[in-house]
């Protein structure tokens, strides 16, 4: 039997203008669009967190600077394998733009505050995570995408839906439990496995290198009492 914990350790990560000028979508203009959502496994844990399971991520978008805000938050969530949001944006031919999302969708263990300056549209800033119950991971993502000199070239080759590759911002804790019965088929019970970690901290998704800092508290973590039907005698758990 295999059970993971995600917990905040050290870790191993509006509408469109620039500089208050007004931006006229050109006929033809394609959406800002997302696809093929996935997540990156980075160690040999378990993955509980797939691209299937992810229902929605909030994402942020600039256009060539952090001024130049695209999208602000904005819920994008999957309906019938198609992700979409509300506040349809277009590309426009010559720029840049750097786009960041959290998932899961609207957390209320997680908060977020812009960096400041340019370090904004390069990683979207500080983050605060609060540790429920364990159970909720939280994944992080970023890409960059630049468009055609011209309208003309825009239109005709069009753009590919935005990428976003997702990577675990939470350490994973697994359990694996050992036995030593000797017949096999049996029922083992599991209860009151517990840890401690700290209840909250911090992490700056406007650095290359994403650590945890500032843990504040400490809160007890506990697996539910779980029965593993079949387990193998003298080995791992199921």
């Amino acid at each position: 039997m295999k059970k993971i914990l995600f917990v905040a350790l050290a870790a191993v990560g509006l509408t469109a203008c620039v500089q208050n000028e007004e931006l006229v979508v050109p006929q033809n203009t394609a959406a800002i669009t997302f696809a093929d959502a996935y997540v990156s496994n980075a160690t040999k844990a378990d993955p509980t967190t797939t691209t299937t399971s992810i229902a929605g991520f909030d994402v942020w978008a600039f256009m060539d600077e952090a001024t130049g805000v695209v999208l602000e938050d904005e819920d994008v969530k999957k309906n019938g394998g198609v992700w979409s949001y509300d506040d349809t944006q277009y590309w426009f031919p010559d720029h840049t733009y750097y786009f960041a999302a959290l998932s899961p969708m609207n957390s209320a263990n997680v908060t977020e505050t812009l960096a400041t300056g340019d370090d904004a549209k390069l990683g979207l800033g500080l983050v605060e995570f609060t540790n429920a119950n364990g159970t909720e991971d939280l994944l992080y993502a970023k890409a960059k995408v630049s468009t055609p000199q011209d309208n003309a070239t825009l239109a005709n080759q069009g753009m590919d839906p935005v990428n976003m590759h997702f990577q675990h911002l939470l350490s994973k804790v697994k359990f694996t439990f050992l036995n030593g019965f000797t017949t096999n088929n049996v029922t083992v019970a599991v209860s009151n496995v517990k840890m401690v970690a700290p209840k909250s901290a911090t992490i700056n998704l406007a650095q290359d290198t994403y650590n945890w800092a500032n843990h504040a508290e400490a809160v007890t973590l506990e697996f539910g009492a779980t029965e593993v039907l079949g387990a193998t005698a003298s080995g791992v758990a199921a």
